[in-house]
């Protein structure tokens, strides 16, 4: 059995076009477009992680009066409930942009990516300097 599907080989260069497949070349597709490096993976994983852990630390800080944001578009939203969700959708905004450069140019994204993860850890760790 065939079914409609959306589907894109290139999540941002290309427009969304309409394939047949039937559900093995579906998962097929979906599994060669996900399929990738271990190491970008873990990369991108880890930054997610980081990005929400600096909000989680950050919005703590800022709400017992230890610190104060540093991002003016973000110093609204410290304290509220959207702060996290704009942290966590900007972060995995940036991983798919990242997962997009990386299906292009492999080199390129795992420097990017291994460098924003290390400015992220070096955050991370200044919030918890404050902390001690």
């Amino acid at each position: 059995m065939r079914s409609v599907v959306f589907c894109s080989i290139n999540l941002f260069l290309k427009p969304l076009y309409l394939v047949y497949l039937s559900r093995n070349e579906l998962i097929e597709t979906l599994r060669s477009y996900i399929a990738g490096s271990y190491q970008i993976r873990l990369i991108l994983g880890s930054l997610l992680a980081a990005i929400v852990a600096d909000g989680v630390i950050t919005e703590f800080l800022v709400l017992n009066g230890f610190a104060y944001e540093g991002n003016p578009f973000l110093q609204f939203w410290v304290g509220t409930d959207v702060f996290l969700t704009i942290k966590l959708l900007g972060g995995l905004l940036a991983i798919l942009y990242l997962w997009s450069i990386y299906r292009r140019n492999t080199k390129l994204a795992i420097h990017c990516s291994s460098l924003f993860l290390t400015a992220y850890t070096l955050i991370l760790f200044w919030n918890l300097l404050i902390l001690c």
